[in-house]
C-alpha cells in the first residue's frame, strides 16, 4: 500500500489491550510506510508492548472514546490533509486493505467527510434543546435541569439549536476523516466541563455515569451529539459506511466492550 500523497494518523484508544495480533499488524504499518503515524491515546495504563513500539500517553481518564480522541488531537500537532483512523483497541482487523478503500473514498468523494466501519442505526430524530432523559439529572450536579445543548463546546453550542430527522449515527469504534473536516467542527464533545469519569458502582458491579446504570447514558448521548453536529454542518449525506451490517464488515469487527457480540457476530 502506498499513500505518498496522504498522511495517516490511527489514534488508538487505549483501554483493554486485548487484541495482540492487531497491536503487531500496526507496528508493521508504521514501520514499514513512513506516512503512517499510530498514537495511543490511553485511559489505561499500557502493556509493555504498547510503550516499546508506539507513541503514546496516558490522559485522564475522564470520560470514554470521544474524550480520549479529543485529549489525543489537542496534544498532537496534525496538518490539516491527515486522514485520521480513530479508532478502538478492541477490535478486529480481517483485512487490512480498509486504510486503502478509505482513503480513496474520501479523496474520490468531496460529499462523504467521515466514514465509519459498519452501519448505526440512524436516529429518527434529535432535538438538542430537550432535556437529556426524563429525570433532570446530569452528568454532574451542574448539568442537572439541563438540554443536550448545555454540553455542546461554546464553539458549536449555535449548532444545536433545532431538531433534525432523521440523523446518519456513526460510532465511536471507528471513525475515519479528514482532518481538516474535523477541525471544522472544532473536534469532539461534549464541552471539558462534562469530562467526567464514569465511577465503580459497586451493586451493579460495573462503571456507570451519574444517574445511570452502565455507560450508555452518557457514552451514547456523546456520540449522538458528535454525529449530530456532522449532519448539521456537512448534510445527512456525509457519513459513510464500509458495511451494511451492524459492527461488523469484510474489514473490521467492532467488539463491545472487548466482547464478540452475540446477536450480531462476525461474518
Amino acid at each position: 500500500m502506498s499513500f505518498k500523497y496522504n498522511k495517516i494518523q490511527f489514534i488508538v484508544v487505549g483501554w483493554h489491550y486485548n487484541q495482540p495480533e492487531y497491536y503487531g499488524g500496526l507496528k508493521v504499518l508504521k514501520d514499514t510506510h513512513p506516512d503512517i503515524d499510530v498514537f495511543w491515546s490511553c485511559h489505561n495504563e499500557p502493556p509493555k508492548y504498547i510503550k516499546d513500539n508506539f507513541n503514546y500517553k496516558v490522559f485522564p481518564n475522564l470520560g470514554e472514546e470521544f474524550i480520549a480522541y479529543q485529549q489525543a488531537i489537542e496534544y498532537l500537532n496534525l496538518d490539516d490533509d491527515t486522514i485520521c483512523f480513530f479508532i478502538h483497541d478492541d477490535i478486529i482487523i480481517k483485512n487490512w486493505n480498509f486504510i486503502h478503500k478509505c482513503v480513496t473514498v474520501l479523496n474520490n468523494n468531496k460529499n462523504l467527510k467521515f466514514l465509519g466501519n459498519c452501519l448505526n442505526y440512524p436516529l429518527p430524530e434529535f432535538d438538542p434543546t430537550k432535556y437529556e432523559g426524563h429525570d433532570g439529572v446530569g452528568i454532574s450536579e451542574e448539568f442537572d435541569n439541563q438540554p443536550i445543548s448545555a454540553y455542546a463546546l461554546d464553539e458549536t453550542k449555535h449548532w444545536f439549536d433545532r431538531n433534525i430527522s432523521p440523523v446518519a449515527v456513526i460510532r465511536g469504534s471507528f471513525i475515519c476523516c479528514r482532518y481538516k473536516d474535523l477541525k471544522h467542527i472544532h473536534g469532539f464533545e461534549p464541552r471539558k466541563e462534562a469530562w467526567v469519569p464514569l465511577k465503580w458502582d459497586e451493586e451493579n458491579q460495573c462503571h456507570s455515569y451519574r444517574g445511570g446504570v452502565g455507560q450508555s447514558r452518557y457514552g451514547n448521548l456523546f456520540m449522538f451529539m458528535f454525529s449530530y453536529k456532522i449532519n448539521r454542518v456537512f448534510g445527512t449525506d456525509c457519513i459513510g459506511y464500509l458495511s451494511q451490517r451492524y459492527l461488523d464488515s469484510d474489514f473490521i469487527y467492532e467488539m463491545t466492550r472487548a466482547k464478540i457480540d452475540k446477536d450480531n457476530p462476525m461474518l
